[in-house]
């Protein structure tokens, strides 16, 4: 299959994720991945993702957890074929074979004993050398150690945690693909599940030309319960509402005691709760509005300044059908960022004082200076180092923006 079949025939949207490990890499610069590939991929319970070619050549980390790259060789620049030899050779270290889709680069076949090239290929090739690649990968791993079962000697408890491997993908579908930057307004976010599927959800999203409305919510416990419960979040938190050609937005106090009746509406069985907090922000005035239910108390960043909890009251969601919940406003100025977390991410942020008030790490607030990216991708690096016994291992989220 050319990369002129790739551009001709229909295709399915690639979402932007991250997932701990991905059995098919796609390195293009073109949107979309052909549909009869994913399709024949998805009957194999595989997962995939996409890269640009850029996106790849500058990511250090990006041999680590991949089965197999398909990489278009049209897109490489000649610029850029040092560069792409060193990252196969980094692929080949861990057992990971690269396929390269046409032949518009002078392939240095003796430095590589994995790498091979499709001039062009059938659907059924295309897939077979997916799966002799990924039988590779699975039996040697790295370093020689298996790191997962071949299908052919999965066995029944091993197809769960495939299942749930593809319910956590699914689950990264409904996150936001992109986050709205503007000129005045920099996001960043951070999901990390502490299983295959997660108990919290965020969403980050343009309501109007001046409004944008973004939460964090955290579904009580871990794995298939909470991941299930937060699908229903995610389709009970209203933040707008459209008639006919007028609209209205919800303010933060609306949206929680609307999703709190939701929920109770439900008559959820067991110990089935959540916590939220929501915000809206006035890209304009510049102004914050939110409100909580149970959920960490949002962050306020100044340039110069101890970081501070933004306290509001709001009880947990799902267990009162009168809950009673607070709206605040905040007015924000140029440098100011706002962090938003769940509780997994508390050891990390700070605790409880004994005289009421709260401490944050020192490590926290090393980080606070830097850029909202800059600050949520080093946060990352903490949460990956964070030494936590397997009992205590909880989903982390976070989301951040900056006022330039």
């Amino acid at each position: 299959m050319t990369g002129a079949d790739m551009e001709k025939t229909q295709v399915l949207d690639l979402p932007d994720i991250e997932t701990s490990y991905v059995d098919v890499l796609f390195v293009t610069d073109q949107e979309n991945v052909p549909d009869p590939i994913l399709r024949e991929l998805c009957g194999e319970n595989l997962i995939w993702d996409k890269m640009t070619v850029d996106e790849f050549l500058a990511d250090d980390e990006a041999w680590r957890e991949f089965g197999t790259v398909v990489l278009d060789s049209s897109q490489i620049g000649a610029d850029q074929h040092e560069e792409l030899w060193r990252r196969l050779k980094r692929l080949e270290q861990a057992n990971v074979a690269a396929i390269l889709l046409n032949d518009h680069i002078s392939f240095p076949f003796d430095r590589f004993k994995l790498a091979t090239i499709l001039r062009t290929a059938s659907l059924e090739e295309m897939v077979g050398r997916i799966e002799a690649n990924l039988a590779y990968n699975r039996s040697m791993g790295v370093n020689g150690v298996p790191t997962r079962p071949t299908p052919a000697a999965t066995s029944p408890g091993n197809d769960l945690t495939e299942q749930l491997k593809m319910a956590g993908h699914v689950q990264r579908n409904f996150l936001p693909k992109r986050l709205p930057n503007l000129k005045n307004v920099r996001w960043a976010s951070l999901f990390e599940p502490a299983d295959w599927v997660s108990g919290d959800i965020y969403d980050v999203a343009r309501l109007d030309e001046q409004h944008i409305g973004f939460y964090i919510a955290d579904a009580v416990g871990h794995s298939i319960p909470a991941a299930l419960l937060t699908m229903f979040l995610k389709q009970a938190i209203k933040m707008r509402e459209t008639t006919g050609n007028d609209y209205r937005i919800f303010g933060p106090l609306e949206v929680m005691k609307n999703l709190n009746t939701a929920m109770s509406d439900q008559n959820l069985a067991g110990c089935l709760f959540a916590t939220c907090c929501y915000g809206l922000l006035n890209v304009r005035t510049l102004q914050l509005t939110f409100a909580r239910a149970g959920h960490p108390y949002p962050v306020l960043i100044r340039k110069g300044a101890e970081p501070v909890q933004l306290e509001n009251r709001g009880g947990l969601l799902g267990v009162f059908e009168h809950t009673e919940f607070e709206q605040q406003t905040v007015q924000l100025a140029a440098g100011d960022k706002v962090f938003l977390y769940s509780d997994g991410c508390e050891p990390l942020v700070g605790k409880g004082a004994e005289d009421g008030g709260f401490l944050f790490t020192p490590d926290f607030n090393s980080l606070a200076a830097l850029p909202i990216e800059e600050m949520l991708g080093q946060f990352h690096e903490m949460v990956r180092k964070h030494d936590v016994p397997a009992a205590e291992v909880d989903d982390v989220t976070a989301v951040g923006f900056e006022i330039l």
